[in-house]
C-alpha cells in the first residue's frame, strides 16, 4: 500500500512589521565646522559644527556653487545629471538659435550676433557633432559629439559654432501638399504607418519653424500647434535639431 503524500502547508504571506510605539534612535556624528561664500548674503558666515546623523531625510533644497561673478546655482538635466548652468547672477542675457537638419552630413554654421562667455548646446534625435570658434578669424577647435536628447554646457568664449547631422533618422519627411491653417497635410504621407504621435515635433525646413503633433487625423493629415505651413514648403518630423543658448554679461 502507497504512502500517503503528505500535503505541504501554505506559506505565511510575509508582512512588513510596523513597530507600534516605537522611536527610532538616532546617532548624530559631530565634524568640524566650515566657512560658507564670503559674498553670499548668509548668517551666519561660518558654522562652528555640522551633525550629521542615521536617518535618511528626503528634502527639496538648492546647491549653489561660487562661480568667476558670483553663486551659480546647480540644476539638473531632463535625465537627472547634474549641469552648472547658470541663470541668475552670472550673465546678464543670452542668444538663441536653433537649425533642423533635413539629411545627414548637412553642415549648419551658426553665426552668434556677439561673443558669449557660456555656451549651452541641445541635440534632439540623431547625431550631432560641434565645432566651437572664439571669433570670425581663428580656426574651429575639434569636434564635440552629441547623441540623441544630449546636452553639453561649456564656459569657454564662443562666437560662431559649426554643427555637423552625423545621423539622420526622423519618423516623417516630405513636403506639405497643402495649405490648412494649423494642419500639416501630405499627400504621400504615411504617418500613422510610421507612428507619429502626439507630441512630436514638427520642423519646417524651408523656414526653420517649429510646431507640435496635437492629433493624427489620418495617413496624411496631421493637427499641430501653429499655423507654420503652406503647400510646398518641407517638413521633418522627430528629426536631428540643435539648439545653442550662448550666455553673457552686459559690461557697464
Amino acid at each position: 500500500m502507497a504512502k500517503p503524500t503528505p500535503k505541504k502547508k501554505p506559506r505565511r504571506p510575509v508582512v512588513p512589521y510596523e513597530p507600534k510605539g516605537y522611536e527610532l534612535k538616532q546617532i548624530y556624528q559631530k565634524i568640524s565646522g566650515v566657512g560658507l561664500f564670503e559674498n553670499l548674503d548668509l548668517d551666519p558666515k561660518y558654522l562652528p559644527w555640522l551633525y550629521l546623523n542615521n536617518v535618511i531625510v528626503r528634502t527639496f533644497s538648492r546647491m549653489i556653487g561660487q562661480g568667476p561673478y558670483g553663486p551659480v546655482v546647480a540644476k539638473c538635466t531632463k535625465d537627472g545629471s547634474l549641469a552648472v548652468v547658470s541663470r541668475g547672477g552670472a550673465f546678464d542675457d543670452y542668444l538663441l538659435k536653433e537649425w533642423a537638419f533635413n539629411s545627414a552630413g548637412e553642415v549648419k554654421e551658426l553665426d552668434l550676433a556677439r561673443q558669449v562667455e557660456r555656451i549651452d548646446i541641445f541635440t534632439y534625435d540623431g547625431k550631432v557633432d560641434y565645432q566651437l570658434t572664439r571669433d570670425l578669424v581663428k580656426a574651429y577647435g575639434p569636434a564635440i559629439e552629441l547623441f540623441e536628447d544630449s546636452f553639453y554646457s561649456l564656459d569657454f568664449y564662443t562666437r560662431k559654432v559649426r554643427a555637423t547631422c552625423k545621423a539622420f533618422t526622423p519618423k516623417e519627411t516630405g513636403t506639405a501638399t497643402a495649405t490648412v491653417a494649423n494642419h500639416l497635410v501630405d499627400a504621400a504621407a504615411t504617418f500613422v504607418t510610421n507612428k507619429v504621435a502626439v507630441g512630436d515635433v514638427v520642423a519646417n525646413i524651408t523656414d526653420q519653424t517649429y510646431a507640435t503633433v496635437t492629433a493624427v487625423n489620418s495617413q496624411t493629415d496631421l493637427t499641430i500647434s501653429a499655423n507654420i505651413f503652406v503647400s510646398g514648403e518641407s517638413y521633418t518630423i522627430e528629426g536631428s535639431r540643435t539648439k545653442l543658448m550662448g550666455w553673457f554679461r552686459v559690461e557697464e
